[in-house]
């Protein structure tokens, strides 16, 4: 086997960072300026002066990198303002605050983000002065180039194509519409609208061939591209995939101008280790995983996978038909070695997998050079003159608009994407160590076929047949193991939404999400509860009850109806269950119009109905059969009981008043409650309490918040009947799993076991 000391060596550094990281060293974290510990936690305005060293345009806002004046440390800075320079002195005013680690499973981790920009605080502006423009700065002079060209590619060309081409060419993700965004998400395109590797390569072999055809030497045109694509990464911002391609990129010239050989694998692995070294937290974040394992499954895994293909190419294919199909299977070869390092990642960091992303994909690598080349060559004549770069870029207009018909196709495909969940660690181990073992094993006998080309032509392609065979049936294993997800015998999440409530009931394959909305967190629907369910592998929702039409519990429920309606999400909801009290009412009219948009079925809860799924059986307590309710909503809210097995759980909404008298008498005792309206002390009285003898109780609310939520009288109420209290605000998600005989409560700092009594 060849030796790669570059790769050994990336390896052993990248292990020492994960066993630093599991003894608690706090590697790239960001320098905590102490004097905005107290401000960020209580929210307040402050004046902060820097130096802007990075600029990153937003969708809805902008943001700096500021260097604090004085300080070691960094703050990022969102503004409305966007004409900021870089490297001037600037004083800002706004609310200063420190980026929080995911409340829920699959939610955004902002902390994680904000680190891998070297920031321990960000600042949402209301007021910036420009104290010093300072001199010519080169970051400044790039940026406003790019915007430059943005503007040109949007007189050139139609909005939609124009934001694919600047985030392909120039990295700019803002110009991309939601629409198309998702489009290429949702078809496995993502990675094309970003300067990846296959950009950089392109456009610096271009570079380097331009120059030799002017009668450059080979070493100063190919030191003279490398140089020129370092430019080129700082132009387009310098993510973390365009750093990665430009290092490669550099080794590779390098090797051109002193004649040595290049080896792509080692080359990734010095681009890995000047990374981690500058910057740890990489290693926490998807965008490095996800550019390190494509590059690893095209160097590493291809080569392996690919058997004879050397032989293949000095045999040559005599016939069109046959060169054609040798290519065909060559991409989908490599198709297969990205999907082997891929989908684990995929299935990682997004929870969700396109199923149908081949054609796309083919169909991209084919035309991909020539939209690039073309694109850069129309960009350039445009800068000049746009009625020539509109000409020059007619061709990128078409296969662009090819390209764009394609994945709007591919996105309607009925299951185009499979919830998958998020593998446990374990998961990504297993597969990793077979996926490894198998290619080692595949290499070895590559190259003793190699060392013994008689004795491998005895053997034939039986023998090859029965490895790619065994291959397949070992990675299908491989594939059960990553992807298999335990049903849950009975669980019930108390989802962190802020001053809101949303649970989701899990039962063998039955799903119910009870509520879902807040007051305090924005978009609720899109980036809480969604992501949970994505991460929990959790597909279809089959029931959704609404227990009262308060904002703080529907209107993430909505935005969910909305997603699906607009094919934004892959989950689906068979039945919308609203309180017989709201048919025929205003306050049903929303939901009942979503539910229509959406193809869902609307149905109505009232007291003795229930829904049995396997051992579940979810009884409704509340409220009575009449259509005709005309008392508070919290007191008509639906109250439901959940039976599985020797456990029973109370789901209250915000149930309070005369609404709690009625229910009083219809209760059991629990081992579980839902504490009703976000710990209010005008809910869940003693009589109440001493009816129904929770073992455990679970708050959603928000703290600080303004209703003061949990209050002090309900809390001691809790305490006094010896209920053990779980709360959003301290354990984030709360999930109560009934093991067998036992009943474990799980949240971010607790990890409890109650006997079933």
């Amino acid at each position: 086997m060849r030796k790669r000391p570059m790769c050994l060596a990336c390896l052993g550094f990248m292990l020492v960072l994960v066993l630093l990281q599991i003894a608690g060293v706090p590697l790239g974290t960001p320098f905590s300026d102490p004097k905005y510990e107290n401000k960020a936690q209580q929210g307040r305005k402050v004046w902060i002066a820097g130096t802007i060293e990075t600029y990153e345009k937003k969708s809805s806002n902008n943001g700096y990198v500021l260097r604090g004046e004085g300080s070691k440390g960094k703050i990022y800075l969102l503004a409305k303002r966007g004409d900021l320079p870089v490297g001037a002195a600037v004083r800002v005013y706004g609310t200063v605050k420190k980026p929080e680690s995911p409340r829920n499973p699959g939610m955004f981790d902002e902390k994680t983000y904000y680190e891998g920009k070297g920031c321990a605080f960000y600042v949402i502006s209301e007021r910036e002065e420009v104290v010093d423009a300072g001199r010519w700065n080169l970051g400044e002079a790039l940026r406003l180039e790019r915007e430059r060209c943005c503007a040109v590619l949007k007189e050139m060309m139609p909005e939609e194509e124009a934001g694919v081409l600047s985030a392909m060419l120039l990295g700019e993700r803002s110009e991309l519409t939601e629409e198309t965004y998702l489009a290429y998400q949702q078809s496995g395109l993502l990675h094309l609208i970003s300067v990846s590797g296959m950009h950089l390569m392109l456009l610096g072999m271009a570079l380097r061939r331009l120059l030799m055809a002017l009668h450059l030497p080979k070493t100063p045109a190919s030191l003279a591209a490398a140089a020129g694509m370092v430019l080129y990464g700082m132009f387009t911002g310098s993510g973390t995939a365009t750093v990665r391609a430009v290092v490669m990129f550099a080794v590779r010239m390098g090797a051109v101008a002193v004649g040595r050989t290049y080896d792509s694998l080692s080359a990734l692995s010095l681009a890995a280790i000047l990374m981690l070294a500058e910057n740890p937290s990489y290693l926490e974040q998807s965008g490095f995983w996800l550019s390190f394992g494509a590059v690893t499954a095209i160097s590493g895994v291809y080569p392996v996978l690919a058997g004879e293909k050397a032989e293949r190419k000095r045999r040559g294919e005599k016939t069109g038909l046959e060169k054609l199909a040798a290519k065909g299977k060559e991409a989908a070869m490599v198709y297969l070695s990205l999907q082997l390092v891929m989908i684990p990642l995929q299935a990682w960091y997004f929870y969700e997998i396109p199923l149908f992303a081949f054609l796309p994909n083919l169909f991209a690598g084919a035309v991909m050079t020539a939209v690039l080349l073309t694109g850069a060559a129309g960009l350039l004549a445009g800068l000049a003159s746009v009625k020539a770069g509109s000409v020059v870029l007619l061709p990128t207009r078409f296969l662009l608009t090819l390209l764009r018909q394609m994945t709007a196709a591919v996105a309607q495909i009925p299951g185009n994407v499979w919830i998958c969940g998020q593998p446990e660690k374990w998961q990504m181990a297993g597969y990793g160590i077979i996926l490894t073992g198998l290619l080692v094993i595949l290499y070895v006998r590559k190259r003793k076929r190699e060392m013994n080309p008689d004795g491998a032509k005895r053997k034939g392609a039986q023998a090859r047949k029965r490895e790619r065979m065994l291959f397949g049936i070992t990675m299908f294993f491989a594939c059960v193991l990553l992807f298999y997800r335990p049903r849950e015998t009975f669980s019930i999440t108390a989802l962190d939404v802020g001053q809101g409530d949303s649970l989701v009931v899990e039962s063998g394959r039955f799903v119910m999400l009870n509520d879902g909305g807040s007051s305090s967190a924005s978009a609720v629907g899109e980036k809480r509860i969604l992501p949970y369910l994505k991460q929990r592998g959790i597909a279809a929702l089959d029931a959704v009850v609404v227990t009262h039409p308060d904002a703080d519990h529907t209107n993430g429920i909505l935005e969910l109806l909305e997603l699906i309606r607009e094919q934004k999400t892959a989950l689906r909801i068979r039945h919308l269950f609203l309180p017989v009290w709201m048919k025929g009412s205003e306050k049903e009219n929303p939901f009942i119009l979503a539910a229509q948009k959406a193809g869902i079925m609307v149905e109505y809860l009232k007291k003795g109905d229930e829904i049995r799924a396997g051992e579940l059986t979810v009884s409704v307590l509340h409220p009575g059969a009449g259509e005709d309710y005309t008392g508070e909503e919290n007191a008509g809210s639906v109250v439901l009981q959940l039976s599985c097995g020797a456990c029973r759980a109370l789901l209250t909404g915000d149930l309070e008043g005369s609404g709690e008298e009625e229910v009083l008498g219809a209760a059991e005792r629990c081992q579980i409650l839902k504490v009703a309206h976000h710990g209010s002390r005008n809910s869940t009285s003693e009589a109440f309490l001493n009816r129904i003898q929770p073992q455990i109780s679970l708050i959603s609310c928000a703290w600080p918040g303004r209703y003061g939520h949990p209050h002090r009288e309900l809390l001691e109420r809790l305490r006094a009947c010896k209920s053990h209290i779980y709360g959003t605000p301290v354990d984030g998600a709360v999930t109560v799993q009934l093991k067998r005989d036992r009943l474990a409560v799980h949240g971010y700092w607790s990890d409890v076991e109650f006997p079933v009594s």
